[in-house]
């Protein structure tokens, strides 16, 4: 059904309105924009990442677009939810293949901040509504699908779950999707580099993504993922190198414990047979004094 393609990427342009408070200043909200990229794993979850996609580009016409929803749940430390095209609050949605379809696959974990995942109110019951974490949740392991991760875009999250509250979840702001769509992944990787070189200059105090340097996609042609592939390998060699070292390191300040601990209990063996030996010579003076004492009384 699903040909064998590269991983898509697609795009969630946010904006969230301001609220001025005069009487509490410092509870006032300040508006915010930003843009969300994420990778579909369409490799391992193809149905479910077409769906999403769809959704974005809006191909299908009408109510399928994710473009003009708003962000009805947000709950701080936890995750941000969309995705009701129907009703805007929760409670409805509607799939591109109907208004339900199944748990594709549980393959990926809710392993870091920015995972893409399947809302749902129960086993096989995805719709359109999607969340995004805001940290690692391992307890929804294998209840709902997750399909995609952030590549860009991550402080932006961040401040969308700023902007929720606890309990049930009610943004303070309102925060709309005001554009989405697909994205060229080379476009995607040009940005990361772009990010990186901003971080090595320190204009930006850490680069924006929670993924692993090994959990990128390789965007581009069969060369460049070999000239990556290299880099990564050689960068492993050289970690490696690293922990033989400290290793080494290691296993020089075992030995010098295991020679310590040795000399200890060598001079504990020596004080004990001191101790010993002396409480058999203060037996024996005992004794002799004993028996001198016996042989004065019989005479």
């Amino acid at each position: 059904m699903f040909k064998k393609l590269p991983n898509p990427a697609v795009f969630l342009d946010i904006e969230a309105e301001g609220e001025n408070d005069p009487l509490r200043p410092a509870a006032s909200l300040k508006a915010f924009r930003g843009r969300l990229v994420f990778e579909l794993f369409r490799d391992t979850v193809p149905m479910t990442s077409e769906n999403f996609r769809k959704l974005c580009t809006g191909e299908l016409g009408g109510m399928m677009h994710y473009k003009g929803n708003e962000f009805h749940r947000v709950i701080p430390g936890f995750v941000a939810q969309a995705g009701d095209i129907t009703h805007g609050d929760g409670t409805g949605g509607m799939s591109i293949y109907g208004p339900k379809f199944p748990d594709e696959s549980f393959l990926h974990k809710h392993k870091w901040p920015g995972m893409l995942s399947m809302a749902n109110s129960g086993p096989d019951s995805n719709g359109s509504q999607f969340y995004i974490t805001l940290k690692k949740c391992t307890w929804l392991d294998g209840k709902h699908v997750v399909f995609g991760q952030i590549k860009d875009g991550l402080d932006t999250l961040m401040k969308i779950g700023k902007a929720g509250t606890k309990g049930e979840g009610a943004p303070k702001q309102r925060i709309k999707i005001v554009n989405c769509g697909e994205i060229d992944r080379d476009a995607v990787e040009s940005l990361r580099m772009e990010d990186r070189k901003k971080a090595r200059r320190g204009l930006l105090a850490t680069p924006s993504s929670p993924i692993r340097k090994s959990e990128r996609w390789v965007p581009g042609s069969m060369e460049e993922s070999s000239k990556r592939r290299s880099h990564e390998s050689a960068d492993r060699d050289r970690d490696s190198g690293r922990r033989k070292s400290d290793n080494s390191r290691g296993d020089s300040g075992s030995r010098k414990r295991d020679r310590k601990r040795s000399r200890d209990s060598r001079s504990r063996e020596r004080s004990r047979r001191r101790r010993s030996s002396r409480s058999r010579s203060r037996t024996r003076s005992r004794s002799r004094r004993k028996s001198r004492r016996h042989r004065s009384e019989s005479r």
